[in-house]
Protein backbone atom coordinates (compact mmCIF):
# COMPACT_ATOMS: atom_id res chain seq x y z
CA UNK A 1 0.00 0.00 0.00
CA UNK A 2 1.38 3.28 -0.57
CA UNK A 3 0.82 6.49 0.81
CA UNK A 4 0.06 10.26 -0.15
CA UNK A 5 2.78 13.21 0.70
CA UNK A 6 0.70 16.53 0.07
CA UNK A 7 3.14 19.59 0.06
CA UNK A 8 1.79 22.79 0.09
CA UNK A 9 3.79 25.47 -1.47
CA UNK A 10 3.23 28.90 -0.25
CA UNK A 11 4.88 32.43 -0.82
CA UNK A 12 7.14 33.33 2.50
CA UNK A 13 8.25 37.07 1.59
CA UNK A 14 7.19 38.90 -1.79
CA UNK A 15 9.71 41.54 -0.64
CA UNK A 16 12.93 39.42 -0.59
CA UNK A 17 14.53 39.35 -3.39
CA UNK A 18 14.39 36.74 -4.68
CA UNK A 19 10.80 36.24 -3.21
CA UNK A 20 11.24 33.29 -0.84
CA UNK A 21 8.95 29.88 -0.08
CA UNK A 22 7.31 28.70 2.59
CA UNK A 23 6.75 24.49 2.01
CA UNK A 24 4.66 21.99 4.23
CA UNK A 25 3.72 18.75 3.93
CA UNK A 26 1.11 16.28 5.43
CA UNK A 27 3.77 13.99 7.43
CA UNK A 28 4.70 17.43 9.78
CA UNK A 29 7.89 19.14 8.56
CA UNK A 30 7.77 22.63 7.63
CA UNK A 31 10.69 24.92 6.35
CA UNK A 32 11.92 27.19 3.68
CA UNK A 33 13.51 25.76 0.22
CA UNK A 34 16.19 23.70 2.48
CA UNK A 35 13.08 21.44 3.32
CA UNK A 36 13.35 17.89 3.06
CA UNK A 37 10.38 15.70 2.90
CA UNK A 38 10.68 12.33 4.23
CA UNK A 39 8.52 10.01 1.60
CA UNK A 40 8.19 6.11 1.61
CA UNK A 41 9.23 4.00 -0.99
CA UNK A 42 6.03 3.92 -3.64
CA UNK A 43 4.39 6.78 -2.56
CA UNK A 44 2.43 9.43 -4.46
CA UNK A 45 3.89 13.01 -3.99
CA UNK A 46 1.20 16.01 -5.00
CA UNK A 47 2.28 19.62 -4.57
CA UNK A 48 -0.54 22.04 -4.00
CA UNK A 49 0.43 25.91 -4.49
CA UNK A 50 -1.31 28.26 -1.28
CA UNK A 51 -3.09 30.83 -3.96
CA UNK A 52 -4.21 33.14 -1.15
CA UNK A 53 -0.47 33.43 -0.20
CA UNK A 54 0.61 35.69 -3.60
CA UNK A 55 1.75 31.95 -5.61
CA UNK A 56 0.33 32.49 -9.04
CA UNK A 57 1.50 29.02 -10.29
CA UNK A 58 4.37 26.74 -9.67
CA UNK A 59 5.78 23.22 -11.86
CA UNK A 60 8.36 20.98 -10.11
CA UNK A 61 11.16 19.49 -12.34
CA UNK A 62 13.40 17.31 -11.15
CA UNK A 63 17.49 17.71 -11.30
CA UNK A 64 19.02 16.95 -14.71
CA UNK A 65 21.76 14.78 -14.37
CA UNK A 66 21.02 12.56 -11.58
CA UNK A 67 19.37 9.47 -10.57
CA UNK A 68 15.65 9.96 -10.13
CA UNK A 69 13.97 8.77 -6.94
CA UNK A 70 10.77 9.21 -8.90
CA UNK A 71 8.91 6.41 -11.44
CA UNK A 72 6.89 8.67 -12.26
CA UNK A 73 8.13 12.54 -13.18
CA UNK A 74 6.37 15.27 -11.25
CA UNK A 75 3.54 16.72 -13.53
CA UNK A 76 0.78 19.26 -13.95
CA UNK A 77 -2.82 17.78 -13.22
CA UNK A 78 -4.57 19.93 -15.10
CA UNK A 79 -5.69 22.31 -11.80
CA UNK A 80 -2.20 23.92 -10.88
CA UNK A 81 -1.24 21.03 -8.91
CA UNK A 82 1.57 18.83 -9.62
CA UNK A 83 2.36 15.23 -8.67
CA UNK A 84 4.73 12.54 -8.89
CA UNK A 85 5.46 9.20 -7.72
CA UNK A 86 8.05 7.76 -5.76
CA UNK A 87 10.13 4.62 -6.88
CA UNK A 88 9.20 1.15 -5.58
CA UNK A 89 12.83 0.02 -4.71
CA UNK A 90 15.62 2.40 -3.72
CA UNK A 91 18.11 3.36 -7.22
CA UNK A 92 21.74 2.44 -7.38
CA UNK A 93 24.66 4.88 -9.08
CA UNK A 94 27.73 3.64 -9.19
CA UNK A 95 27.12 0.68 -6.49
CA UNK A 96 25.57 3.47 -4.22
CA UNK A 97 22.16 3.20 -3.02
CA UNK A 98 20.08 6.99 -3.81
CA UNK A 99 17.93 7.80 -1.35
CA UNK A 100 17.12 11.44 -1.89
CA UNK A 101 16.74 14.23 -4.37
CA UNK A 102 17.11 17.73 -4.62
CA UNK A 103 14.40 19.23 -7.13
CA UNK A 104 13.43 22.55 -8.37
CA UNK A 105 10.18 24.40 -7.46
CA UNK A 106 9.79 27.25 -10.54
CA UNK A 107 7.29 29.66 -9.41
CA UNK A 108 5.63 33.27 -9.93
CA UNK A 109 3.77 35.19 -7.92
CA UNK A 110 0.91 37.70 -7.65
CA UNK A 111 1.72 41.11 -10.01
CA UNK A 112 5.27 39.84 -10.63
CA UNK A 113 6.31 38.21 -14.97
CA UNK A 114 9.69 36.82 -13.82
CA UNK A 115 9.90 33.29 -12.70
CA UNK A 116 11.61 32.21 -9.68
CA UNK A 117 13.56 29.24 -8.80
CA UNK A 118 13.82 27.39 -4.87
CA UNK A 119 15.30 24.03 -4.09
CA UNK A 120 13.88 21.70 -1.58
CA UNK A 121 14.67 17.30 -1.45
CA UNK A 122 12.74 14.68 -0.84
CA UNK A 123 14.30 11.59 0.80
CA UNK A 124 12.91 8.12 1.15
CA UNK A 125 12.56 6.54 4.74
CA UNK A 126 14.72 4.07 5.82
Amino acid sequence: MSTAVIITVSLKNSDSNPPKLKLKDSVGDSGDNQMNTNVELGANVTWVPDLTSGIQSIEIVEKTGETSIFSSSPHSTGNGNYEGTIVSQKPTKGGKTIDSEDYSIIFTIDGDSETYTDDPKLSIKN
